[in-house]
C-alpha cells in the first residue's frame, strides 16, 4: 500500500515545483512590477496559461491511466483520481501563491504551507473514521491539502481584488519557456531518487521504495520549511538589481548561504548520529534506515539547500537560461553515476549527491559570472 502513495507523492512534488513553480513566479513578478495595485487583470492573464497547463496534463492522465494505474500506482485505480485533484490543486495553489509574493503578502504564503499540511492530517483524520486503512482515503488526503491550504492563505483578503489596465497572456507567457524547462529540471533533481529506486528495484525489494521514501522525508524537512524563504527571496533580490544595489545583492545571498552553511552542519551531524533511530520512532522498526543512508540523504539536501538559494539570485537577475543549464547539466549525471555498485540505496544516494555537486557548482561559476556582468555595466 504504502509504495504507490510514495509514488503519488513524488509525482506531486515534480508537478508543483516542476510544471506550475514558473507560472507562480511570472504572475509574482508582473504583479510586483505594478507596485501590487493591479492584480486582477495579471491573475486573468496567468489564468489562462495555468488552467490549458491543467487542462493538458488532465488530459494526459486521462489518456495514459492505463500506464500509470498498473506501473506506478501498483494497480491502486483510485490514486489516479487523486493525482488528477493533485494537478488541479497544485495549478489553482500556484497561481495563488503567486498573488500573495507579488503583492508582498508573505504572511498569508506562510498560511498557505501551513494550511496545506494541516490539510493533509485534517483530511486523512476525518476520512480515517469512514475507510481505516484504504489507499483511495490516503490519496484523497493528499489530493484535497492544495485546496485546504488555499483557504487558509485567502480567508479575510478581499482587499486582493484590484483592477487595472488589461494584460495579455502573451506578457506572462513569453518568459515562461525557459523558466518552465529551469523548473523541469530542478523537480527533476529533487524528486529523481525515490522514482530511481522503484524502477531499480528487485521483485524481492517491493518494500524499498516505501523506506527511501520515508528516509527522504526526514532529510528533506529543511526544504519543506525552506519554501517560505524562497517565496521571499525572489522578490528581495528582483528589487535590489532593479535599483542597482548589487553590493546589498551580494550581502543578502552571502547571508542566506552562510545560515544554509551553519544550519546544514549541524543538520548533517543530526542525520549522522540520531537518523536510523528518527526513521524508526517516526515509520516503525521494519522502515528504518542506517545512519549511513540518513547521512548522505542530509548531504544531498543540503546541497539542494545551495542550489534553490543560488538559482534565485539567477533569477533575479533574469538568468533563466543560465539557471536552466545548470540543473539540466546536473541531472545529466544522474544516470551516468547511477549506474556503479550494486547496494540499491548507496548507488541512487552517491548519484544524487553527485548530481547536486554539479549543479551547486555551475551555479555558483554563473552567479559570479553574472554579478560581476551587471557591475561592470553599472559602471
Amino acid at each position: 500500500m504504502y509504495t504507490p502513495l510514495g509514488m503519488l507523492w513524488a509525482l506531486s512534488f515534480l508537478l508543483g515545483p516542476g510544471i506550475f513553480q514558473p507560472l507562480e513566479q511570472q504572475t509574482a513578478r508582473s504583479i510586483a512590477s505594478r507596485s501590487g495595485r493591479e492584480i486582477v487583470p495579471v491573475v486573468k492573464a496567468a489564468a489562462i496559461i495555468g488552467g490549458s497547463v491543467t487542462l493538458l496534463l488532465v488530459g494526459f492522465a486521462m489518456i495514459f491511466n492505463s500506464w500509470l494505474i498498473k506501473s506506478i500506482f501498483s494497480n491502486e485505480s483510485s490514486l489516479l483520481i487523486a493525482i488528477i485533484l493533485v494537478v488541479v490543486g497544485l495549478g489553482l495553489a500556484h497561481l495563488v501563491k503567486g498573488v500573495l509574493a507579488g503583492a508582498g503578502r508573505f504572511k498569508n504564503y506562510a498560511q498557505y504551507l501551513v494550511g496545506e499540511g494541516l490539510g493533509r492530517l485534517i483530511a486523512t483524520a476525518v476520512l480515517a473514521i469512514f475507510a481505516s486503512g484504504e489507499v483511495w482515503m490516503y490519496g484523497l488526503a493528499l489530493g484535497l491539502s492544495p485546496f485546504i491550504g488555499i483557504l487558509f492563505a485567502l480567508i479575510g483578503q478581499n482587499d486582493l481584488i484590484r483592477h487595472g489596465d488589461p494584460v495579455r497572456a502573451r506578457e506572462i507567457l513569453r518568459p515562461l519557456g525557459v523558466l518552465l524547462l529551469a523548473s523541469l529540471a530542478t523537480a527533476m533533481v529533487l524528486n529523481v531518487s525515490p522514482l530511481a529506486v522503484e524502477l531499480l528495484a528487485e521483485t524481492n525489494q517491493k518494500e524499498e521504495p516505501g523506506k527511501f521514501l520515508n528516509a527522504l522525508l526526514i532529510a528533506r524537512i529543511p526544504l519543506f520549511f525552506f519554501q517560505a524563504i524562497q517565496a521571499a527571496l525572489l522578490p528581495r533580490l528582483s528589487h535590489l538589481v532593479a535599483s542597482d544595489e548589487y553590493e546589498k545583492f551580494k550581502n543578502e545571498l552571502m547571508r542566506l548561504l552562510s545560515f544554509v552553511t551553519i544550519f546544514g552542519v549541524c543538520f548533517i551531524l543530526l542525520m549522522a548520529v540520531s537518523g536510523q533511530w528518527l526513521t524508526r520512532i517516526a515509520f516503525g522498526s521494519e522502515y528504518e534506515i542506517s545512519n549511513r543512508n540518513m547521512l548522505l540523504l542530509a548531504i544531498s539536501s543540503i546541497g539542494l539547500m545551495y542550489a534553490l538559494s543560488i538559482t534565485q539570485g539567477l533569477l533575479a537577475f533574469h538568468r533563466q537560461g543560465l539557471s536552466a543549464t545548470a540543473w539540466i547539466f546536473g541531472i545529466a549525471t544522474f544516470p551516468v553515476t547511477i549506474s556503479f555498485g550494486e547496494d540499491l540505496f548507496l548507488r541512487v544516494e552517491v548519484a544524487l549527491i553527485f548530481t547536486v555537486f554539479i549543479t551547486v557548482l555551475l551555479l555558483g561559476v554563473f552567479i559570479t559570472k553574472s554579478f560581476k556582468t551587471q557591475r561592470v555595466n553599472k559602471t
